[in-house]
């Protein structure tokens, strides 16, 4: 029952684990992006408490020397006296709207006559004050200046003036944005005031004169240019006109839209024209070769009977009715009697003159095809006529639309350029001096009206400026002294650069530092006397120390399952004095105490010390029972503290401590242990430079590595775990040994979930 509220007080607030709850071999858990930067940010401020004295004091003794540096060089520095004068580079008028018609002149941008009418309006800069200002500070704008000034200071020249002048755009700010105004600000900084006020006056007239020459010469010059320009726009629109014109009367291109109509409408009505013609033709062939056959076998009467006019219908009415008499007098008279001879001669005559309409009928039918072939032979030509017409029209459509667009171009050309020079004209007549000089010079002064002066060295900034270079070099220092002082800190040290799971924290306690020193002495006094059995107490702990153990055995246990609990673990450290006896012993006398059948194993063949801790004998242990056929009766002995908790010495000493934890028997022992004990603790060699550790996690369910906080270094556990990497052993996690201040709370890496099932499992 003390046991189980030992567990539950430990699972009360319990961290979530973010890890799996297996553990595979060889891997190190590796933490989540969140993690990594949660333990650098509490890595920064561990760093800066534990190296805070160092940056104070370094951060002091830079700050000292600086500002004592600052200090004395301003002492010599020189006095200076500043003056400045204002031109306004823009008008602000409606003389900005003239301006800006000027400029758009130049620049070729259209600008209607309304504009001149807008006044009061913002306007957008006509200069450009960046390339303005670089322009005056120029050796062709200041070399005279600098001639006219050496005549009352001969050692003054273009680069000593350039380096005390100053030239700047006033601004202001408007909705939270700086905005540039139109005045321009010399400023001029020397140690003789009276050359202040000289240089100053001087530059204010040659200023001035020079923006009067510099518009006036662009004026001029855009006059020159476009008179210079006009003529070749001249003759480029007449000879565009006079292609446009030859090219209208060739082929009649008055309307160009509407003569492709026409041409269509032409193509159109003569197609339909012609297809009508070919089929009266094909019909009339038709009515020909008709009449011809039938003309050839006899038959007048079916050629005029078709005749759509009946024209012929009489006569065949007369031949019909000559027959009909011829047959009605045939019954009484003779075929020779003058009766039926009369009768006979109508017929003959009647037919003659049906045989010489037909033959007419048919003459007429030939003229008409001559006709239709002749009308058919007219609208192919025109036809043809027209098609060459409407193949060359598009071609010259285009080349008349690039003559009229040329046209245009070139007479917008010219017209724009006119428009021009006229402005430009009316500028250069109206302009004066462009600038105008707001604020005159003269040197800066108090409200008391006296001169103001400065010094060449701002001791305030500077010193500002000092502190906080002082300031970050002392945290550089700190932060440099830290990465010398390559150990492990903190836990949470241990646990962001190892990665692995930090299964506990062992508080510093000053009583287990004497313990160890007194433990040291006497082994090697027991050496001297050779006495190897020699004991020492125990000291007492507190209750925050053992706390420590139980929650480590908690956590250790929560790593396994029901169906695969931890049988058998490795306590070791990378380096030797870390602390692993300690805490293996502890380890064990936690796990008997909550009723586990515990076997503690010193596995440290090279240097045993665990008996002397609990006052056991080392007569036969591990290399014996390794070496004989002793049975593990006669070598695991009973610890004094508990019942539960069962020892094996490292017995006598051997020569080669790998040879027999590399042998089958060894294998084989590891089994029998975990058959017989619930859990098999083995204390083992330091890993770096001993294999002995790294052979014994192999065939066990897990291996601790025990770091010391304030004493082990980064890089010999980081190489401890390479050697665990290739060994493929598994690694259960880290313990923090030696924790200074308030131990973290709590210690569990694992929900009250896995706490409580663990809880039952272990019932």
């Amino acid at each position: 029952m003390d046991a189980e509220r030992n567990y539950q007080s430990l699972a009360t607030n319990p961290y979530s684990r973010s890890e799996d709850s297996s553990v595979t071999n060889g891997n190190v858990p590796q933490l989540s992006d969140e993690e990594g930067q949660k333990v650098d940010l509490a890595w920064l401020m561990a760093v800066i408490r534990r190296r805070a004295g160092a940056m104070a004091i370094a951060t002091f003794l830079f700050s000292g020397i600086s500002g004592g540096l600052i200090l004395w060089k301003a002492e010599s520095a020189k006095v200076f006296y500043d003056g400045s004068f204002q031109v306004l580079a823009e008008p602000v008028t409606a003389e900005g709207r003239l301006a800006k018609l000027s400029l758009s002149a130049q620049t070729g941008t259209s600008v209607g006559a309304t504009e001149l009418t807008k006044v009061g309006v913002d306007q957008a800069d006509l200069v450009d004050y960046e390339t303005q200002i670089r322009v005056l500070t120029s050796p062709k704008i200041l070399t005279p200046v600098v001639k006219e000034l050496r005549a009352k200071y001969p050692k003054l020249n273009y680069t000593s003036l350039l380096i005390d002048l100053e030239l700047s755009r006033i601004s202001y700010v408007k909705d939270g944005k700086e905005v540039g105004t139109k005045i321009l600000r010399v400023h001029y900084r020397h140690e003789d005031p009276e050359k202040v006020k000289f240089v100053l006056d001087t530059l204010a007239q040659a200023y001035l004169q020079y923006s009067l020459q510099e518009r006036l010469t662009s004026l001029r010059q855009g006059v020159q240019f476009i008179d210079e320009q006009l003529p070749e726009l001249e003759k480029r629109v007449n000879t565009f006109e006079a292609q446009l014109q030859t090219l209208r009367q060739n082929y009649d291109l008055s309307f160009p839209a509407q003569t492709a109509g026409d041409l269509s409408a032409q193509k159109r009505n003569i197609d339909a024209e012609l297809m009508g013609v070919q089929a009266q033709l094909e019909e009339t062939k038709a009515s020909y070769d008709n009449l011809q056959e039938e003309i050839t076998t006899g038959n007048p009467i079916a050629i005029l009977s078709r005749d759509p006019n009946n024209l012929y219908g009489s006569l065949i009415d007369k031949l019909y009715t000559v027959e009909a008499q011829i047959a009605s007098q045939s019954t009484q008279f003779r075929e020779s009697s003058p009766p039926i001879q009369v009768l006979r001669e109508k017929q003959e005559n009647l037919q003659r003159l049906l045989v010489e309409q037909a033959e007419k009928s048919r003459q007429t039918l030939g003229v008409r095809i001559q006709d239709l072939e002749a009308r058919e032979r007219y609208l192919q030509n025109n036809k043809q006529q027209l098609d060459r017409k409407l193949d060359v029209f598009p071609s010259v459509l285009r080349r008349y639309s690039d003559l009229e667009r040329n046209v245009a171009v070139a007479t917008d050309s010219l017209k724009a350029f006119l428009e021009k020079r006229e402005a430009l004209q009316l500028d250069a007549s109206q302009r004066k001096i462009p600038w105008e000089l707001i604020s005159p010079p003269d040197l800066w002064r108090t409200t008391t009206g006296q001169l103001m002066t400065s010094s060449s060295i701002d001791k305030k900034r500077l010193l500002a400026v000092a502190v906080i270079l002082s300031l970050l070099a002392g945290i550089g220092v700190g932060f440099i002294v830290e990465i010398l002082d390559a150990v492990y800190h903190t836990p949470e040290e241990v646990k962001g650069l190892t990665k692995l799971r930090l299964l506990g924290t062992i508080p510093f306690v000053k009583s287990l530092q004497n313990y160890e020193r007194q433990l040291q002495k006497q082994i090697r006094k027991a050496q001297a006397l050779d006495a190897p059995n020699l004991f020492l107490p125990q000291p007492e702990y507190p209750g925050a120390f053992r706390e420590a153990f139980r929650s480590l055995y908690t956590n250790i246990s929560l790593l396994g399952s029901k169906q695969r609990p931890i049988r058998s673990l490795v306590v070791s450290s990378a380096a030797p004095s870390e602390g692993k006896s300690t805490i293996a012993l502890e380890l064990a006398q936690t796990a008997a105490k909550i009723g586990q059948r515990v076997l503690l194993i010193d596995a440290d063949l090279r240097r045993s010390q665990l008996h002397l801790r609990l006052g056991l004998k080392n007569e036969k242990g591990l290399s014996d029972a390794l070496q004989s056929d002793l049975s593990l009766n006669d070598t695991i002995q009973q610890a004094p503290m508990d019942s539960n908790l069962f020892f094996l010495s490292s017995g006598s000493n051997v020569g080669d401590p790998i040879k027999l934890l590399t042998s089958s028997k060894m294998e084989h022992l590891m089994i029998q242990f975990q058959g017989f004990f619930d859990l098999v603790i083995y204390n083992s060699p330091p890993l770096l430079g001993l294999a002995d550790a790294n052979l014994l996690a192999s065939n066990a369910d897990g291996i601790i590595l025990v770091v010391r906080l304030e004493k082990t270094e980064r890089a010999t556990v980081m190489k401890a775990l390479e050697g665990l990497k290739m060994s493929r052993a598994s690694i259960l996690g880290v313990v923090a040994n030696g924790m200074k201040g308030k131990l973290p709370n709590p210690y569990a890496i694992y929900s009250q979930d896995e706490v409580s099932r663990q809880l039952q499992s272990l019932k």
